[in-house]
């Protein structure tokens, strides 16, 4: 065993009994870190005291200790450690090593001088009475004792055996204090714990005990903080004359249960820290809840309006349904993207969430250690918005008059339009008042979720403006596409009755007559222009043409045929370009005998 180093403990008695430390001064002082232990610090000729093998180096000129700030090679060094209270004494080590090259430490001085006295003060107490511990580490062989609770400068000499002797004015610094504990800490939880009953007591008491004396006295005035709630801000008590404090919280759930003293600022030099724990309680069962809306299933809201989702979060207690107070209700939906955002409901158990985008909306009630998770209710708020849109749309039409409307109707990111969806075809005679000529259902039958088709006339044609237009509903704002102007020139056939009503079998039909067309509103001859006779057999739905003709120069139709069966006889214009709309004159029955 490593030899102690017997100097006597020399304490100045009554000196300093009443010390003050200023408070300010204190707090910007920080021990130093101890010094490493190298090899030659736990060399088996340090660790036993036997004499070095290799020569000792010479030794100082004489001129007295050296005094170091920081650690230089080849000369000793040591560090004063933290005061320890594990044992409600004030335990006190120091990190020591010799100059190297096998030297030995053989004597350890420690001076303690207030934190702010002068540079000539004396010391309040010199150690000089160490024992060897291990790995570098040395201790006084009796606890130290202070005159008065604060914080201390460690001034330290140390020799060794090749004849180096350092003084360190700067050795550490080291707090010595009361010594807190937690005498007792108990909680008192309601044996019907749940959520109407959970209201929660914590009991407990703090105590000194002084390093010095071992004298145990109440801690009156003492801050404590016990942490109920997990995750939620401690509650604070303070202590009265004899030491005790009480506390109550209403418990969310899971309790922490931790009560903590913390000395603070002002009293982190004198007072050491407590802590004190319990075991959690088990939690009841949790309680069925659910979500009643007071806003509509469907809320409707104009234009860059804004709605608001109302209900009440509820539990089941027994037959019934209460309210429930302060717990979070999530929200999801088109404003929300893929996050639930919370919301909270308030003393009456109600929320009120501010939408200000359109679509389908899910509420819940979150899960607590006394409620479960409500099952997600749904709500649909309606604020129109941009994002209708047509496309592929065609206007179109053809020789018979008969106008052709077709597209498609597509809502935002919702693509195809719910079932039963219309869209209006509206006409317009100078492409400037408009009123609703047909109306049409996308997605009918035939046609894709997206698609419209509408024939469409106006005064037996489609001459004019066409557009057609999405009104709108509770979730679109309305939308129009372009408009598209539809001209054929109308034609007519004049004349064309047949020669004879009453024809033998086989006997020859005339037909004349002349065809125009229509300019600025009045009627011109329409001449080199193809015209065809037509004959339908009574009681037959085929038709047969007999006979062709082209129009001269005045717009005039000479047509033949005979007659071989009775039927209707008719004249008409197929327009063999784009240009003209087709026409038909007077149909005529004509018997045969």
């Amino acid at each position: 065993m490593r030899p102690r180093l017997f100097i006597s403990t020399s304490v100045a008695a009554g000196f300093l009994a009443g010390l003050a430390l200023p408070g300010q001064a204190l707090a910007e002082t920080s021990a130093p870190s101890p010094a490493p232990v190298t090899a030659d610090d736990t060399s088996t000729a340090d660790a036993t005291g036997a004499a070095p093998v290799a020569a000792d180096p010479a030794p100082p000129d004489g001129q007295g200790p050296v005094s170091l700030t920081k650690p230089v090679p080849g000369l000793p060094w040591a560090a004063a450690a933290p005061l320890d209270y594990t044992d409600d004494r004030a335990n006190f080590t120091v990190s020591a090593r010799s100059s190297g090259n096998g030297a030995t430490v053989t004597s350890l001085t420690a001076r303690f001088y207030p934190l702010q006295a002068p540079a000539d003060a004396a010391p309040v107490i010199t150690v000089t009475d160490f024992e060897y511990v291990a790995a570098g580490v040395w201790r006084p062989t009796a606890p130290v004792v202070l005159p008065a609770f604060g914080a201390y400068r460690v001034a330290l000499d140390v020799r060794d055996d090749h004849g180096y002797d350092v003084t360190l004015p700067a050795g550490g610094t080291v707090e010595y204090q009361q010594v807190v504990h937690f005498s007792s800490y108990t909680q008192t939880v309601p044996s019907n714990f749940d959520f109407d009953h959970r209201t929660v007591t914590v009991q407990g008491a703090l105590t000194l005990t002084d390093p010095g004396t071992g004298q145990v006295s109440p801690f009156a005035g003492a801050t404590v903080s016990v942490h109920g709630n997990a995750g939620g801000p401690p509650l604070k008590a303070t202590t009265a004359a004899d030491g005790t404090f009480t506390t109550s919280f209403d418990a969310d759930g899971a309790i922490q249960a931790v009560g903590e003293y913390d000395p603070g600022r002002e009293d982190s030099w004198t007072h050491t820290r407590a802590y004190a724990y319990l075991s959690h309680v088990d939690l009841p069962a949790s309680e069925p809840t659910r979500i009643r809306f007071t806003s509509p299933a469907d809320v409707y809201v104009p234009a860059a309006g804004t709605a608001t989702v109302t209900g009440v979060v509820e539990r089941r207690v027994g037959d019934a349904w209460l309210p429930v107070p302060h717990v979070f209700v999530d929200l999801s939906g088109p404003q929300t993207g893929s996050e639930w955002l919370p919301s909270f409901s308030d003393d009456r158990g109600a929320f009120a969430i501010p939408i200000s985008q359109g679509g389908v909306y899910q509420v819940r009630g979150e899960a607590t250690d006394y409620l479960q998770q409500s099952p997600v209710g749904s709500v649909r708020v309606h604020i129109p918005q941009h994002g209708a849109q047509f496309s592929s749309l065609s206007i179109s039409q053809d020789a018979t008059g008969q106008g052709r409307i077709a597209g498609r109707l597509t809502l935002g990111q919702a693509g195809s339009p719910p079932p039963g969806t219309t869209v209006q075809m509206q006409y317009s005679a100078d492409g400037r008042s408009w009123r609703n000529a047909a109306t049409t259902t996308v997605g009918r039958q035939g046609l894709g979720k997206d698609e419209f088709l509408c024939g469409v006339r106006q005064g037996g044609n489609a001459n004019g403006y066409w557009r057609v237009s999405f009104p709108g509903d509770g979730d679109w704002l309305p939308v129009t596409g372009k408009a598209v102007h539809l001209w054929r020139t109308p034609t007519r056939i004049t004349g064309g009755r047949p020669s004879t009503t009453h024809a033998s079998h086989n006997q020859k039909l005339s037909f004349s007559g002349s065809l125009q067309q229509s300019a600025a509103g009045e009627w011109h001859a329409y001449g080199h222009a193809p015209v065809r006779l037509w004959f339908q057999p009574s009681g037959s739905k085929t038709r047969h043409l007999m006979s062709t003709a082209t129009t001269d120069a005045r717009g005039h139709y000479s047509l033949t045929a005979k007659d071989t069966s009775t039927g209707t006889w008719y004249v008409a214009y197929q327009s063999p370009d784009t240009h003209h709309l087709d026409s038909t004159g007077v149909h005529t029955w004509v018997g045969v005998k």
